[in-house]
């Protein structure tokens, strides 16, 4: 069975899973401060951050 791994994160981008609440977070970088981004995969926190940098160059 042949497994793809996850995207990436995007580089310059600080992220963690979190113990205590099982979830994974980024820093993001953002126009007026950075913010925090929450999600349950880390597949769905990668895909999360790419389409926020991607929306930020609009």
């Amino acid at each position: 069975m042949d497994t793809e791994a996850p995207p990436p994160v995007p580089g310059g981008v600080t992220y963690w899973h979190g113990e205590a609440t099982g979830s994974w977070w980024a820093l993001m970088p953002g126009r007026d401060q950075p913010h925090l981004a929450e999600a349950d995969t880390e597949e769905q926190l990668a895909e999360m951050v790419g389409w926020e940098l991607w929306m930020a160059t609009l």
